[in-house]
């Protein structure tokens, strides 16, 4: 009678295919860690930088329609504004934009003060640095810079905005 050999692996070949797939995983490993550290930080950018795009725009928003600035006084740099603008229905309201609550809590939010009124945080704990300054007749410098909590990443955005409202 004639012996037929089974199929299959012997167990030398076996613990060599497992010593080559766990080699391999020891180098993907640290790879596919780093794309995840890389992913999260650019998230972590996009968010910093998205944060303060919509809050100097609201900031902008606001200040072009101003028919005048009470603080700061101008070629005063400050952390915050105070303005009057006058609403569609011919009613004026005094607004402040400012980093940190009057109470002086929150020091790294951004509140936007409808006077009188409470304040309306615009972000939550990520501003670093906030700083307006009014260059007469019309025009306004603003300089945000966020910076996320957990990653210490940062944006720092500047624009200048002309209040049409404000008389020459």
């Amino acid at each position: 009678m004639k012996k037929t050999r089974q199929g299959g692996f012997t167990l030398i070949e076996l613990l060599i295919g497992l010593m080559l797939t766990a080699v391999l995983l020891q180098a993907l490993v640290p790879l596919l860690f780093a794309s995840f550290l890389s992913w999260r930080a650019s998230v972590s950018r996009m968010v910093i930088h998205q944060t303060a795009r919509m809050s100097m725009e609201a900031m902008i928003r606001e200040l072009r329609f101003a028919s005048s600035i009470s603080w700061p006084l101008p070629e005063q740099p400050a952390s915050g504004i105070r303005f009057t603008k006058v609403d569609s229905a011919g009613k004026k309201q005094h607004l402040v934009f400012q980093q940190g609550s009057p109470s002086g809590i929150n020091a790294k939010t951004l509140y936007r003060i409808n006077q009188p009124g409470e304040p309306s945080p615009l972000t939550q704990n990520v501003v670093a640095d906030l700083s307006f300054q009014f260059q007469p007749p019309r025009l306004v410098v603003v300089s945000l810079t966020i910076t996320d909590p957990q990653t210490n990443a940062s944006d720092t955005v500047q624009t200048s905005v002309t209040c049409v409202n404000i008389p020459d």
